[in-house]
Parts: C-alpha cells; structure tokens; sequence
C-alpha cells in the first residue's frame, strides 16, 4: 500500500489552489475499503478522511477519482462552518460540479506528476 499518489494530489492542489488549505491530519483508517463513502473533511479535528482503497496501486482513472475526492473535501473545508454542518446532511451539487470542474483543470498535471514520480521511483530500485 501507498500513500503516493494521496500525497502528490494534496501537492498539486497545494500549488495550483493553496486557497483551499491542506488539513492538519490524513487519516485512511476510519472509513470502510468497501463502503461508498470516498471521503470526508472533520472540520472539528481539521482531518481529511480517505477511503482506504485509495492506497491501492491506482490507474490514472482511479488517481483522477482520488483527485476529485481531494478536491471536494477541500472544497468543504474551505466553506464556511454553516455550509459545512448543512452539507453534513444533504446533497450538495455545487460542490460536486465544482470539484468535478477543478479536477479536469488540474488533471495533466497530476497525472504528469505521478508519471514523474512513479518513474523516478523504478530508476532508484
């Protein structure tokens, strides 16, 4: 298992979006590998949730699917804490459009820097 392509994700967005902050914790422990929850955000504990299947070996379509996770519960933790406990128990289409949206934007270059990485990490072994 790897934390990887988490890590490269949090990066990409880091530059390309440090608006939306990078939470104090990561945790890949507390949701189901076989639930349907991909993520979430802890506003309480600042802590990123990730379902555990992202630390499998990824194809890009999966990455891609890691990144529109990322996306999204940064985008909650960077709404206001009202829109974050009324997200908690409702749908909320505006932030899946626009995680959708900034994953295409920001997709070449993730799938760039994992290529970089996976690459590098074959010529040390």
């Amino acid at each position: 298992m790897t934390r990887r392509d988490i890590d490269l994700a949090l990066e990409v967005v880091q530059e390309h979006l440090p608006q939306l902050g990078i939470p104090k914790r990561l945790c890949t422990r507390k949701l189901s590998a076989a639930g349907r929850v991909f993520g979430q955000y802890r506003w309480h504990s600042d802590t990123l949730r990730l379902n555990p299947r992202y630390l499998a070996p990824l194809s890009d379509d999966d990455a891609l699917d890691l990144l529109d996770t990322v996306l999204h519960e940064l985008l909650h933790k960077a709404s206001p804490l009202w829109k974050q406990l009324r997200d908690s128990f409702r749908p909320h289409p505006d932030i899946w459009m626009k995680a959708e949206k900034l994953a295409v934007r920001l997709g070449p270059a993730y799938l760039a820097r994992r290529r970089s990485a996976h690459t590098s990490d074959a010529q040390q072994a």
